[in-house]
């Protein structure tokens, strides 16, 4: 029999920046970390923050660089057709906004949800919240506790949990691999 949570979430961090972010690249945005913080007001329901580290291109110069630089501070930063396409998933944007630590590029979102399963796939049965990833996703850091099978691994929260943390690494690159969008970022548009 077919694992269906691991065949939805297989190559899900991998491609997350596609599914959270955008529908259309040419370059591809990348990043180096990902962190959830998801509030839960009832069972299924409540609020979240996402906080992406290190945003890049992978593109070098040119027309995808451009599409890039495009993409993230035109449609994701300001277009309400971004907005939209979150509310389409599940995700009520309250607030984002990019800013700089130091020279690195953040994002950061809020947003409302009326069912977990619009946060990354989470799910709610007995009494338990669940994340399925794949045995290569990395998790750097979480308040649940990880538990591994011959496919994939979990995070496990217990309905005690009100407060639902885990960090995720997006690309481990080096200081000055990919294209740095912080020197494209301009925090007074």
């Amino acid at each position: 029999m077919i694992n269906l949570d691991y065949i939805i979430m297989k190559k899900f961090f991998s491609l997350i920046i596609l599914l959270f972010f955008a529908s259309f690249f040419y370059g591809c945005l990348i990043f180096h970390k990902m962190s959830y913080t998801i509030n839960i007001d009832k069972d299924t329901t409540g609020t979240a923050t996402v906080i992406v580290s290190d945003i890049r291109s992978d593109a070098s110069a040119g027309s995808n660089l451009d599409a890039d630089k495009k993409n993230l501070f035109d449609y994701i930063e300001k277009s309400p057709e971004f907005i939209s396409q979150m509310k389409e998933e599940g995700k009520n944007i309250t607030h984002r906004e990019l800013f700089l630590r130091g020279d690195t590029l953040m994002g950061k979102t809020d947003f409302s949800f009326q069912s977990i399963f619009s946060v990354e796939k989470i799910k709610y049965e007995d009494g338990f919240y669940y994340l399925t990833l794949t045995l290569d996703d990395s998790v750097l850091t979480t308040n649940g506790q990880t538990i591994y099978s011959k496919d994939h691994k979990r995070i496990l929260w217990d309905k005690s949990f009100k407060v639902l943390k885990f960090e995720m690494l997006g690309y481990p690159f080096k200081k000055d691999e990919y294209t740095r969008l912080s020197a494209f970022f301009n925090s007074k548009k």
